[in-house]
């Protein structure tokens, strides 16, 4: 039995949530996954995110959407959208949330592209050969997480063929442990660092 004190009323519409306050007091049988404990993906978090001063943030909030809010507070992102793709993750993040949050049920590849002083923070779950439209669509300031379950070399060659960019310099940094900087033939420049804990990612972000 789920006992929800609603603070606010929410309201659906369009595929579109938005709440101020929903709290969820009892909720049996929820799988309880967590990246707490996941210090090398924090540690990438941190460095990676270090590059985008702005108060706006778009993302995949993951298995434990709390934590993944008051991570991007702590930051100073007062304004943040979480997408959701997969209807019971939804619903579960929905009853388990704590904090002020507007939410929208989809892909997230229907999210605006190019808002102003906004991040755009994408942890997905499966290899770049799977994400080349959402590498398409996204243009500047956002951090893309893949899997490992292809070779570093792949991924880096799937993401630059899918935005139509060469690269032209790269540089390999050991601090505060090792990524590599892509410079490209338009004038921009990325990130990637790989890293492992739950299982085997990378990040591509472009901070310029």
């Amino acid at each position: 039995m789920v006992d929800l004190c609603v603070k606010a009323p929410h309201l659906i519409m369009g595929g579109f949530f938005y709440f101020s306050h929903i709290k969820q007091k009892q909720m049996a049988n929820v799988p309880k996954h967590t990246y707490m404990d996941a210090v090398n993906k924090h540690m990438v978090r941190e460095f990676l995110f270090s590059f985008f001063k702005y108060s706006a943030i778009v993302g995949l909030a993951g298995p434990n959407i709390n934590e993944y809010i008051k991570w991007c507070k702590s930051k100073g992102y007062k304004d943040i959208e979480i997408w959701e793709n997969t209807y019971e993750v939804a619903i579960h993040q929905l009853m388990n949330i704590n904090y002020p949050v507007r939410m929208r049920f989809g892909n997230i590849l229907d999210a605006e592209p190019g808002r102003l002083n906004t991040v755009y923070d994408f942890d997905y779950c499966v290899t770049a050969r799977y994400m080349t439209e959402h590498i398409k669509k996204f243009k500047d300031n956002f951090i893309m997480t893949f899997s490992r379950r292809i070779k570093d070399v792949e991924t880096v060659k799937t993401f630059f063929k899918a935005r139509k960019e060469k690269i032209i310099s790269s540089l390999q940094s050991t601090h505060p442990f090792n990524h590599t900087y892509y410079d490209t033939d338009n004038g921009s420049r990325y990130i990637f660092v790989n890293y492992h804990d739950t299982s085997n990612m990378c990040c591509v972000a472009k901070i310029k």
